[in-house]
């Protein structure tokens, strides 16, 4: 028997006394007999007069979204910032802040700047921040002495601090920044990544990272918690190249011990030494780069290619890092708390 003559898949075909004597009985239970047939027709219609509701409240969600987001990128050329003091004895005060004014706290004084709708900036005692430019997609601030903390939620380069002939660059972040009398500092990034730029340097910082600086010379990135080992080992080798140059001995000798103190969580720190001087993939911090981002390293073009500062073999490895920057829109949680 197949499907075709089995009554109870087809109800053309005929059934016996007993299946028949059972439909009969159940027939007043039936779809049609009580009236509960739906056509399909109307069903469809139904379910789509449900879903318009849903499709026009997306589309209006979408469009509020759209809107908002260009709203807190817009801003009004030259329009001050509002800035809250905070004095233990004199409670707050709201203050404006225009191009080319400076805020200034003392010792046991801070202060919040709103920067234009893209985030905020707390200022530390001892401090002093001049506003140098705001207008929509182009907001900066230079940082004259003490400390700030920036949290910006914003594409790429809508924000920056000056810091004498550094500049560091907002790619979307929460980061701080500390700047001495004597033109020395830090930045160190919380959340995100920032880009410190001078001279002809450019040098990303990621998430949980720090750079020190000294007037026109940036130090290598470092995770917060790198050994001290580890953090003497890179002071050797940058002074190293900066008396002997990339290529001497005492150089090579210098990055043998970066290598020997690394873990495998420092290789951003041994990436960023090699791509500021790609003529380092010649010493032991090539192949210890390798191992910490788990890719081969038994390519000798590559090596070749690398230290000859061939852009193309230094991203192949930099498209190793698991979190890429210039990802501003993963980290709205900056604006928050």
């Amino acid at each position: 028997m197949n499907d075709h003559s089995d009554p109870l898949w087809n109800p053309q075909a005929s059934a016996d006394d007993d299946l028949a004597r059972i439909q009969r009985l159940l027939a007043p239970y039936g779809v049609r007999a009580r009236g509960l047939e739906i056509p399909e027709t109307p069903r469809i219609q139904r379910r789509r007069s449900r879903a318009m509701p849903w499709a026009i409240a997306a589309a209006v969600a979408l469009l509020l979204v759209a809107a908002g987001y260009q709203y807190r990128l817009a801003w009004t050329p030259g329009s001050s910032w509002v800035a809250v003091r905070h004095a233990p004895s004199a409670g707050d005060g709201l203050v404006r802040l225009s191009p080319g004014q400076s805020l200034a706290t003392a010792s046991k004084e801070s202060a919040t700047i709103t920067v234009a709708r893209i985030g905020s900036i707390a200022l530390s005692p001892d401090s002093r921040l001049r506003l140098v430019q705001t207008e929509a997609g182009t907001h900066r601030v230079a940082l004259e002495r003490g400390h700030m903390r920036a949290r910006i939620w914003a594409p790429p380069g809508y924000f920056s601090v000056r810091a004498d002939a550094a500049e560091v660059v907002d790619l979307g972040c929460d980061f701080d920044l500390w700047k001495r009398p004597d033109g020395s500092g830090r930045v160190f990034v919380r959340s995100g990544w920032v880009s410190y730029r001078v001279g002809r340097d450019d040098i990303l910082v990621p998430e949980n990272y720090g750079l020190n600086f000294v007037g026109t010379h940036a130090q290598t990135p470092m995770r917060s918690d790198a050994s001290i080992a580890f953090t003497d080992a890179i002071g050797a080798l940058e002074q190293a190249i900066a008396t002997g140059g990339a290529r001497s001995r005492s150089t090579r000798v210098a990055a043998a011990a970066v290598s020997h103190s690394a873990r495998d969580v420092d290789g951003f720190s041994l990436l960023s030494l090699l791509s500021r001087w790609p003529v380092l993939a010649n010493t032991a911090l090539y192949p210890r780069l390798g191992m910490a981002l788990g890719v081969d390293t038994q390519d000798p073009g590559h090596r070749l290619a690398w230290e000859a500062g061939d852009q193309e073999a230094i991203d192949a490895w930099w498209k190793q890092i698991p979190s890429q920057p210039k990802r501003w829109w993963g980290n709205w949680m900056d604006l928050l708390g």
